[in-house]
């Protein structure tokens, strides 16, 4: 009896003594969770300041990110801007171009339009400087001569005024039958027989024996067919 007793009185004892321990060590446990909880509260702590940080350091990437996107859409706005600026200056140079293209042509036509002016103008001068100096010596040379010439060359009129002056300047000289009568033949070529047959008298009335009188008369005979 005492030894059931004295068991029974050690499973208490013994029983109190494995509910300390159990409690002793579910306190640890407890504990040791309660640390670890807190370490992971710490941690979680630590975590989301980081990606606090994180996201802010994100934000202020894309602030960054959007300035320099719009600055690049200012710079191709301006870049856009300036070439299309480029390609109208362009085209008012080659309109520019074109209009002095056009007035140099025109320019070129009227140089060469006056150069021909001022050539034929050269070329006239030129003639009749050297008219006027064959006129000059003709009238330096006798002007039986220069009468002679033009009789020659059909010139009827310059003909008769040669003559004339012959006749003039040398009123007794040794042509002036010649002179006369070729008068006459000039004024008969212009179709002025009356003129004509003046002359031809002339020469009949003061050359009579004169071979130009001999020939004065043949032609007299002829005016009056």
């Amino acid at each position: 009896m005492k030894l059931i007793i004295s068991v029974a009185a050690a499973s208490v004892l013994l029983t109190g003594c494995l509910k300390t321990r159990n409690d002793v060590r579910d306190n640890q446990q407890r504990q040791v969770m309660q640390q670890q909880v807190v370490t992971l509260q710490k941690t979680n702590a630590d975590a989301a300041g980081r990606v606090s940080d994180i996201e802010e350091q994100m934000r202020e990437l894309n602030g960054r990110v959007d300035i320099v996107e719009n600055k690049l859409g200012q710079s191709h706005s301006g870049v856009e801007s300036a070439l299309k600026a480029s390609q109208q200056q362009n085209v008012d140079l080659n309109t520019k171009v074109t209009i002095m293209q056009e007035a140099l042509a025109t320019m070129e036509k009227q140089i060469y339009a006056l150069n021909t002016e001022v050539n034929a103008l050269r070329a006239e001068r030129i003639a009749s400087a050297q008219a006027a100096e064959k006129a000059a010596k003709q009238a330096k040379r006798d002007p039986y001569a220069a009468a002679q010439d033009n009789f020659n060359k059909k010139d009827w009129k310059q003909s008769i005024l040669n003559f004339q002056k012959y006749r003039d300047e040398n009123p007794k000289g040794p042509k002036f039958a010649d002179a006369t009568y070729k008068i006459g033949v000039s004024f008969q070529e212009l179709g002025m027989k009356d003129e004509a047959k003046t002359f031809y008298d002339e020469v009949v009335s003061k050359f009579p024996k004169s071979e130009e009188a001999r020939r004065a008369k043949i032609r007299l005979k002829g005016l009056k067919k």
